[in-house]
């Protein structure tokens, strides 16, 4: 590829959608110039027997067949829907990476059960005395996608977990404060809280149409579960696919709404203390 036009294709991956962004970057005449466009793919779906991400990887096999140009790089961001995680505490008494991973299944199965003994994970970096953040996939899912990508004659460079797209992309408005992280899909919440770059609580759960109402309620009793005495008022929402993002009107917190970016995700992953590890 030419060194004065760069492409690069990033995929969201959901049940129930597709969403590609691919970017050109050419210089010109008048200086650099960029190109988005986007993509949504509806995917039939799954099979009873099938996994939840199967009709949304089969879906992007038959658009990858066609992509107007190589692109340079490539990326799949994971809903949340299809990514679970849990906070792995901090032990003096893990020797080496092969124990830490063990340790992260342990927690993942004491919250999972059984289920998660057949899943794919992947754990922040280490920070002594900090917990972890750690997240799991069907173990198939890389698999999957890398071949999707391969069949197409690209090569994937990294998949991310959503919760990890967002903190990259969002680091220098979330570093330094004690806050809520909240990440918004139909049916589905993810709610963290954070205190200067360190995890404290991280949960998934089901939510509903009436959101703004359940919203607050999950605040308050999850706030009340973290530390009864916490200071966080602030809560920073990133939604996706819920139509009518009008904020709760609440006394105790103070929402803010985190405007989609151009390229979500595609922050480079090698500054600030929220990052998360990628699969690449």
């Amino acid at each position: 590829m030419s060194r004065f036009r760069t492409n690069t294709l990033q995929v969201e991956l959901a049940p129930d959608q597709v969403n590609l962004t691919r970017t050109e970057r050419r210089l010109t005449l008048h200086g650099m110039r960029t190109t988005v466009r986007n993509e949504w793919l509806a995917p039939a779906a799954a099979g009873q027997d099938a996994a939840p991400w199967r009709g949304a990887v089969q879906a992007l096999e038959k658009v990858l067949t066609e992509p107007p140009g190589r692109p340079a790089r490539t990326r799949v961001i994971l809903s949340s829907r299809l990514v679970r995680y849990v906070l792995v505490p901090w032990s003096d008494a893990l020797g080496d990476a092969e124990e830490e991973t063990a340790f992260a299944r342990h927690c993942f199965e004491r919250v999972y059960g059984e289920a998660a003994v057949q899943w794919g994970l992947r754990v922040s970096e280490v920070r002594a005395g900090m917990p972890r953040l750690a997240s799991a996939v069907d173990a198939a899912l890389p698999g999957a996608l890398r071949e999707a990508f391969a069949a197409a004659g690209m090569r994937l460079d990294s998949i991310q977990p959503d919760l990890m797209a967002v903190c990259n992309d969002y680091r220098r408005c979330l570093r330094g404060r004690h806050t809520w992280l909240t990440l918004l899909e139909p049916g589905n919440l993810v709610l963290a809280l954070l205190d200067r770059g360190r995890w404290v609580r991280v949960r998934s759960m089901r939510i509903g149409p009436a959101w703004r109402v359940e919203l607050v309620q999950i605040l308050e009793r999850e706030a009340y579960l973290a530390d009864p005495e916490a200071t966080a008022r602030d809560v920073f929402l990133w939604a996706s696919g819920v139509g009518d993002l009008k904020l709760p009107e609440n006394d105790r917190w103070q929402f803010h709404l985190l405007a989609p970016k151009p390229q979500h995700g595609t922050a480079p992953a090698d500054e600030g203390n929220l990052l998360m590890a990628a699969e690449g």
